[in-house]
C-alpha cells in the first residue's frame, strides 16, 4: 500500500477519498482540521517549513492542489513545498491540478495541450509559474489542467438566487467544465499509470459549453424562470471583477488525449445529469 499525500486537501478531495480505494493510504494536508483521510494534517504549506521537512519518508505519491497565493508572478506556495521537502526521491511521481486559464483567451478557438501559454490573469500566470516549477524538479509528474469545476455545494446558487442577468446567448462564448467526481476518478488513476508520466493532459467533460447554457441549465432543473439577458457592455459595468475575468476567456479544450489515456472515465458527459446529481444534495 502506497501513501498519497493530498496536498491541499479540499473539495475535491472529499470525492478522492470517498472513491474508497483500498490501494492507498490517503494523508491530507490543509489549514483547516479535516477527517475525511486516512491520516489527516493541520499545516499551512507556506508557513510551516518545519513540518515539510519530514513529510515525506517512504515511497509515496503526491497531488498537489494548494492554489497558489493571491499576488505576484511567481507560485511560492509550491516553490515552499518543492523546496523543504527533504527526501524527494521518495516521491514517485506529483499530480499537478493546474488550470485551463493558464491558455488565456483563445476566442472559442479549440485547445490542445502544445497550444501557446497565454494567461490573462494574475492568478493564471501563477499556475503557468507552479507548471514551469513541477516539470523543472526533477521529479516524475502528471500535470492536469483543469477547467471550472461544479458539483454538489459548487454551482452558482447564490446567483441564481440574485437572478444575475446573463450574457445573451446568441454572443456568449464557450467554456468548459468537469463534474468534481470525474476529475477526482481521473486523478486517482493517474496515480500509478506509467501513461501520465511526464504529461500535460487537459480534462474536462469532453463538451464545451456556453457559460449561459450552463446556467439555463441550472434554472431548468430548479424550475425557475429566466432572468434578464444583458450583452458584453452592459456586463463590463454589472458584473464584479471576478466573473469578468471569466467572460473575457473562451476556448474549448481538446482532451483526445484524455480519453486515449482513460477512456470511458467520464461519467457526466451530459452537464445536466451532472447538475441533477449535484442538486441532490442542494
Amino acid at each position: 500500500m502506497f501513501n498519497v499525500y493530498l496536498i491541499g486537501n479540499g473539495y475535491v478531495c472529499d470525492y478522492i477519498t470517498s472513491l474508497g480505494s483500498k490501494k492507498y493510504k490517503y494523508i491530507g494536508l490543509c489549514r483547516s482540521q479535516k477527517n475525511n483521510c486516512d491520516k489527516n494534517i493541520q499545516v499551512d504549506i507556506l508557513k510551516d517549513t518545519s513540518k515539510l521537512k519530514g513529510l515525506i519518508n517512504e515511497d509515496s505519491y503526491v497531488v498537489y492542489l494548494v492554489p497558489p497565493q493571491q499576488s505576484g508572478a511567481i507560485d511560492q506556495v509550491i516553490n515552499n513545498f518543492l523546496k523543504h521537502i527533504q527526501r524527494r526521491e521518495r516521491i514517485k511521481k506529483i499530480i499537478y491540478i493546474s488550470t485551463s486559464g493558464v491558455y488565456g483567451d483563445k476566442n472559442d478557438k479549440e485547445v490542445d495541450e502544445n497550444s501557446s501559454l497565454q494567461p490573462l490573469t494574475d492568478r493564471a500566470k501563477r499556475r503557468v509559474s507552479a507548471e514551469k516549477q513541477v516539470i523543472e524538479s526533477n521529479l516524475n509528474y502528471t500535470i492536469l489542467r483543469v477547467p471550472g469545476i461544479y458539483g454538489y455545494g459548487r454551482l452558482p446558487i447564490n446567483r441564481i438566487k440574485q437572478r444575475l442577468p446573463l450574457i445573451d446567448l446568441d454572443i456568449c462564448r464557450h467554456t468548459n467544465l468537469i463534474h468534481a467526481k470525474d476529475l477526482a476518478k481521473i486523478i486517482v488513476s493517474s496515480i500509478e499509470n506509467k501513461n501520465t508520466i511526464n504529461k500535460v493532459i487537459n480534462v474536462s467533460d469532453g463538451t464545451a459549453i456556453k457559460s449561459t447554457r450552463y446556467y439555463l441549465h441550472i434554472y431548468d432543473a430548479l424550475k425557475k424562470t429566466y432572468p434578464e439577458f444583458i450583452d458584453y457592455e452592459v456586463a463590463e459595468k454589472l458584473y464584479d471583477e471576478k466573473r469578468k475575468s471569466f467572460i473575457k476567456e473562451s476556448r474549448k479544450l481538446d482532451t483526445s488525449l484524455m480519453n486515449k489515456i482513460f477512456p470511458d472515465i467520464i461519467e457526466y458527459k451530459d452537464v445536466r445529469e451532472g447538475i441533477r446529481q449535484s442538486l441532490k444534495k442542494e
